[in-house]
């Protein structure tokens, strides 16, 4: 029993470990000066739109489409997204689809102009265009049950025929296709938050044709979102209408870039011969991912980039591209992923605010990001898709082929591209690959901690509440520390834990065997 009147207090668990968060370099407080857009000559970036210079005094200034807003350049191949306005685009008896997209949708306009839309009108819309029925229970339920009647009416009326009209310029707003990010190609397309809204218009109308390669490819359709499903669903559909909502009332005039990069095989490090010393950390056990600006934010994502968005999936990857819904364009774009690859999504905004985590997520509030732009108009928001491998068994994750693939995984994500060697910035990370996929905390901490001293960058990670992790992470990075150990003595450490087979924790084996004492050799 405490005695009455005791000043004695508990001690607060401390919120994070080692370097703050204020001391790691990031974007915000040194932004990178790239090169003119029209200065750029790398066949590999392509552009959607007419050199943009960002000008923070003049922001109603707006990119422009590359070809001006008259002249429509058709593509239908293996290399660009087939887009609903193709004069390729048909019907199974050989007529324009998109003749009958434009009188579908115009009918619904109308409908809307009139006030007499309603939730059957969209369903019959969808399926005129697409020549197929459709379940949109999940979709019926948010409007006519969930909105008020106000909010009701004001989507019909006001945000729906603005969507509309978004869907039926996509061939004035993109005056080309986007280029496709396929596998073994690295390669980047820049477009504008106005094309990235018309692109997802004619994706909430389900409009995009099967796309080449289809099955190495995301939907970005929503059709699969409208379907009854579970009540997160519910808040995913919430937070990209409310992104509709919000580019109809204020369009955003900046700049998206999404980037596709594959290792070359020269470049994998060679991890048991790595003299690199161990890079700064800070561990922290409130923050998330997000909030954590200025710094490489990692996207736990699927080999397939964006997960289960469009679907019931609603974790970390799903709720980023859920509240920055501009992400989903990579679902379009971009290919399967291989060992060696990743995919970086510059400048996305975020719309919503968001409480809970998976079957406990909800939309909150209207969220107005602020980040500062870089000279493109692109907010200094970096994000990077890096998918670990699900492990059906856990144990395999000890196999040293497995390390080497989630080792090389990172240092393809971590590596500074060399426009910003000379501006080094941190990483925000957490426990990558653990939750679905099945992946031990202590060993992808440690195998991060390897990959970002091996690209010579500080490493910010998020234990996402777990004090314990935050502790013993920061107890066996010091142990390292007064080691002096390099990226190649952790590296032995692994190696010598998988052979010894020991009851011990990782952790607990990195902290009581000296590294003298490894017996591995090269």
């Amino acid at each position: 029993m405490a005695h009455q009147g005791s000043n004695i207090q508990a001690t607060e668990p401390a919120e994070f470990r080692g370097l703050p968060l204020d001391d790691i370099p990031n974007l915000l407080k040194q932004p990178p000066l790239l090169t003119d857009m029209q200065d750029i000559r790398d066949h590999a970036h392509t552009f959607l739109i007419k050199p943009f210079a960002y000008d923070p005094s003049k922001p109603d200034n707006e990119p422009e489409p590359i070809h001006g807003a008259s002249v429509y350049v058709d593509k239908w191949d293996d290399d660009h997204v087939r887009l609903p306005c193709s004069s390729f685009n048909l019907t199974n008896k050989g007529s324009r689809k998109w003749s009958i997209i434009q009188n579908a949708l115009i009918y619904l306009q109308r409908k809307c102009a009139e006030n007499v839309a309603s939730v059957y009108d969209i369903k019959e819309a969808i399926e005129y265009c697409n020549e197929a029925q459709f379940d949109i229970g999940c979709l019926e339920h948010l409007l006519d049950k969930v909105y008020k009647e106000d909010e009701r009416a004001h989507f019909m009326t006001k945000v729906l025929p603005e969507m509309i009209s978004f869907a039926l310029n996509v061939d004035t707003i993109c005056t080309e296709p986007p280029i496709l990010l396929r596998i073994g190609s690295s390669r980047s397309l820049t477009f504008s938050q106005r094309q990235a809204a018309s692109l997802l218009a004619c994706a909430f109308f389900c409009l995009f044709p099967r796309q080449p390669h289809g099955q190495t490819y995301q939907s970005i359709n929503f059709n699969k979102l409208f379907e009854h499903g579970p009540p997160w669903k519910l808040e995913k559909l919430k937070c990209l209408l409310h992104y509709f909502w919000r580019v109809t009332h204020n369009m955003p005039k900046g700049v998206l870039t999404l980037r596709r990069f594959a290792l070359p095989n020269q470049w994998i490090p060679s991890w048991m011969e790595s003299q690199t010393p161990v890079c700064s950390l800070h561990v922290n056990k409130n923050t998330t991912i997000e909030d954590m600006p200025g710094l490489l934010q990692i996207d736990f994502a699927n080999e397939f980039i964006g997960g289960g968005v469009m679907g019931d999936g609603i974790v970390q990857e799903e709720i980023r591209f859920t509240i920055c819904p501009e992400m989903l364009i990579s679902l379009l774009v971009g290919e399967v992923m291989q060992t060696n690859e990743c995919i970086f999504l510059f400048g996305c905004e975020q719309y919503v605010s968001y409480s809970g985590y998976a079957d406990t997520f909800k939309a909150k509030a209207d969220f107005v990001d602020n980040t500062d732009r870089d000279n493109w108009g692109r907010r200094l928001c970096h994000v990077v898709a890096m998918d670990a491998i699900c492990f059906s068994n856990p144990c395999d994750q000890y196999i040293r082929a497995c390390i080497d693939r989630e080792l090389n995984k990172a240092f393809t994500c971590f590596r500074l591209p060399r426009s910003y060697e000379q501006r080094v910035y941190g990483i925000a990370t957490g426990n990558w690959g653990c939750g679905a996929f099945r992946g031990d905390k202590e060993l992808k901490a440690i195998i991060q901690i390897m990959a970002a001293s091996e690209a010579h960058r500080p490493l910010a990670y998020a234990t996402w509440h777990d004090q314990n992790l935050m502790d013993s992470l920061w107890t066996v990075y010091e142990c390292l520390l007064r080691q002096r150990a390099t990226v190649r003595d952790i590296y032995k450490c692994l190696l010598e834990y998988i052979a010894r087979r020991p009851q011990l924790s990782l952790f607990d084996f990195i902290r009581t065997t000296p590294i003298s004492s490894l017996q591995i050799k090269p």
